[in-house]
C-alpha cells in the first residue's frame, strides 16, 4: 500500500506510516513496507481481499498492536491519544446497558457520570438509540449493537476515527 498525497509532499500529514510492517510470531507476514500519509480532514479507505492486513494496519495505528518494522509519525500534538476505533464486531460489555457501554471510555479516563451525562445522551441520540439507552446488548439487533460501538468511539470526540469494516 502506498499513497502520494499533498499532505505527504507538504509535510503536513495528520499521520504518516513509514515502511510499516508486521510479522506475527508464527512467521505470518501481514504487512510489508506500508507507506501512507493522511491529510487533515481526509477520508481514507483501505481496500483489499480478506486477510491482506487491513485490520492489522488499523490496529497498529490505534496502538493496539505494535509494528514489527517501520514507524508511525503523528503530525499533531496529542493526536495519538485522540483516536477512536470501531472494531469489526461490536465488542460491547454484555453486563452494561447501551448508556454505560457508550460512557465506558469517559469513565476510564476518570470523567464522572454527572459531568458527561449530556454528552453521552447526545451521542446516543445521534446514532438513533435514545429509546434504547437502558437496554443490554443481548436485547439489541446486530445493527443497534454496532451503532452502540460507533457511539462509544465518538463520545470522546476523537480527532482520528478508525472504522474496521
Amino acid at each position: 500500500m502506498a499513497a502520494d498525497t499533498a499532505a505527504e509532499k507538504s509535510g503536513r500529514a495528520l499521520l504518516s506510516l513509514e515502511r510499516v510492517g508486521k510479522e506475527f510470531h508464527n512467521g505470518t507476514v501481514a504487512l510489508q513496507h506500508v507507506d501512507l500519509a493522511v491529510a487533515p480532514g481526509a477520508f481514507v479507505s483501505l481496500l483489499g481481499p480478506s486477510g491482506c492486513g487491513k485490520s492489522t494496519l488499523l490496529r497498529i495505528v490505534a496502538g493496539l498492536t505494535p509494528p514489527s518494522s517501520g514507524r508511525i509519525v503523528w503530525g499533531m500534538e496529542g493526536l495519538k491519544s485522540s483516536v477512536g476505533f470501531v472494531f469489526q464486531e461490536p465488542t460491547l460489555m454484555p453486563w452494561a446497558n447501551v448508556w454505560d457501554n457508550v460512557y465506558l471510555p469517559l469513565r476510564l479516563v476518570g470523567r464522572p457520570r454527572h459531568a458527561v451525562r449530556e454528552q453521552v445522551d447526545a451521542i446516543i441520540e445521534a446514532v438513533g438509540l435514545a429509546a434504547f439507552a437502558g437496554v443490554y446488548p443481548r436485547e439489541l439487533s446486530g445493527g443497534m449493537r454496532m451503532r452502540t460501538s460507533i457511539a462509544r468511539a465518538l463520545v470522546t470526540a476523537p480527532r482520528l476515527l478508525l472504522l474496521d469494516e
